[in-house]
């Protein structure tokens, strides 16, 4: 059997630990502009014009979809 180990004061030399709980960041920094994010163009089937619309393959920029009403295949490239 193997034998318990005294457990000392910093013993994961942890230097900058306070002893509480950090409040969790979500690990990159926040940005407040108001121009921030993506452009989303909603895609439709150009057979059917469903909205219906499921990515299943990225080569960017090129993305392969399929039509879940009609069962379509197309692409469409993302822009920048």
């Amino acid at each position: 059997m193997g034998k318990w180990l005294e457990r000392k004061t910093n013993w994961l030399k942890n230097d900058n630990y306070d002893g509480g709980f950090k409040e969790k960041t979500a690990g990159r920094p926040p940005n407040d502009s108001e121009d921030y994010g993506v452009k989303f163009i909603p895609l439709r089937c150009p057979r059917c014009k469903s909205k219906n619309v499921l990515c299943y393959k990225t080569d960017f920029p090129i993305r392969y979809h399929t039509c879940q009403s009609c069962g379509w295949k197309f692409k469409s490239i993302e822009e920048k």
